[in-house]
């Protein structure tokens, strides 16, 4: 018998063993659902990550969206997208028990041991003046990866973790995404960017950040108020970066 997870006080869950997207759902209940629900299944048959890109879903894994509406510009509702990547990050540690091998790829990767261990997939629309429906989608690999990716990938069973299962990982991650959603609505995006930039990979070292037609290489400086990647060039200026992919020039 499968045991519906415990969600915190104002949320609620819904289950699925398979469907098409978690995402895909969370669209389908935007009306009519005023309060936050999480979605989960066991199987995805055609997740998605950044840029439409296939998100390969495992068994055992991590599948699941939030949706949720907020009272705030659409510009700031995105910046949930480095919320999110924390709230993962402190599930992850749950589990690791060793906070120094988990940190965050710019701009909405997880890694573990500098692997791509969850994704994160933000999709946001205005409903009205001021307030915003979102879909955040988390991938993360408990019990599998995939192999022969960009990006190398692993999975907590991959890096000698016991692996829970995905329910008992929920759980972990909606308690601290309500905590840390608490603290936006109070205090803006100002604690998330310093949790978030207290683990970011690469900083202050050389990143590629691949573009739409051509590649830059500097020194990963900071973000922004806006969450775009600060990039110092060769030659000293900086570079506001607010879409792209990063890559290390030493993986």
């Amino acid at each position: 018998m499968t045991v519906t997870p415990v969600m915190p006080p104002g949320y609620t869950v819904a289950v699925f063993g398979d469907i098409d997207s978690t995402m895909d759902e969370a669209r389908r209940r935007a009306v009519g659902h005023p309060h936050p629900l999480w979605i989960i299944a066991e199987r995805q048959t055609k997740g998605r990550g950044r840029r439409s890109r296939a998100w390969q879903s495992g068994n055992g894994n991590l599948l699941c969206t939030l949706a949720l509406r907020v009272q705030q510009p659409l510009a700031e509702a995105a910046k949930l997208s480095f919320l999110s990547a924390v709230c993962v990050g402190e599930m992850l540690d749950h589990y690791v028990r060793d906070a120094s091998r988990i940190c965050y790829k710019w701009p909405n990767d997880v890694l573990l041991d500098g692997r791509k261990a969850a994704g994160i997939l933000l999709e946001a629309s205005s409903e009205a003046p001021g307030a915003v429906w979102l879909a955040i989608g988390i991938g993360v690999n408990l019990a599998q990866h995939p192999h022969a990716t960009e990006m190398p990938a692993t999975s907590l069973a991959a890096a000698g973790v016991a692996v829970p299962h995905p329910h008992a990982a929920l759980e972990v991650l909606a308690r601290r995404f309500a905590e840390w959603l608490g603290r936006w609505q109070a205090l803006g995006f100002a604690p998330v960017k310093a949790a978030w930039l207290a683990r970011a990979a690469r900083i202050g070292l050389e990143i590629d950040v691949r573009l739409d037609k051509h590649t830059l290489r500097g020194i990963f400086s900071s973000l922004d108020e806006s969450g775009a990647l600060v990039l110092t060039l060769p030659d000293g200026t900086e570079r506001l970066i607010s879409a792209g992919d990063v890559f290390f020039p030493d993986m």
